[in-house]
């Protein structure tokens, strides 16, 4: 390390010989005694480096865990992924399912209105009898009472 007062003559020297705005240039590029580093930058940064070391693990820790997450996540894809695919392939059979039962659906439903129409004829067949048996019973019991 360089002495201010070796400094200082170091700087009149150049100036005698290469003039003051060559000497000022030149001593420009020799670092002072407040530029160098001492053991104590060192150590100050060393324990800087330290902070930022326990910090990184920390992070490294927390991307560990955001991995794992990832992998659980991409293992549920996966299952999901082959849940559909078997899927797919029962799609056809569910669509023929569905044609047949709409096909059940249309039949059922001509039996239906065909069972209405005879349900119909049936409740008039059954009220004209009734009708008919009620006029034949009243007549019985009309002509009972007129022949005692």
């Amino acid at each position: 390390m360089s002495s201010l007062p070796a400094r200082n003559l170091l700087y009149a020297r150049l100036e005698e010989v290469l003039g003051p705005e060559h000497a000022v240039t030149l001593m420009s590029q020799f670092s002072t005694e407040s530029d160098l580093a001492t053991k104590v930058d060192v150590a100050e940064l060393g324990g800087r480096f330290d902070g930022l070391e326990t910090r990184f693990d920390g992070l490294e820790v927390r991307f560990d865990g955001l991995e794992t997450r990832f992998d659980g996540l991409e293992r549920r894809f996966d299952r999901l992924e082959v849940r559909f695919d078997a899927l797919e392939g029962r799609v056809d059979q569910i669509d023929a399912r569905m044609g047949r039962l709409e096909a059940h659906m249309v039949r059922f439903d001509d039996k239906l209105d065909g069972f209405h129409q005879a349900l119909r004829e049936q409740s008039r067949t059954y009220m004209l009898t009734m009708t008919g048996v009620m006029a034949s019973f009243s007549a019985v019991i009309v002509a009972t009472g007129i022949l005692t």
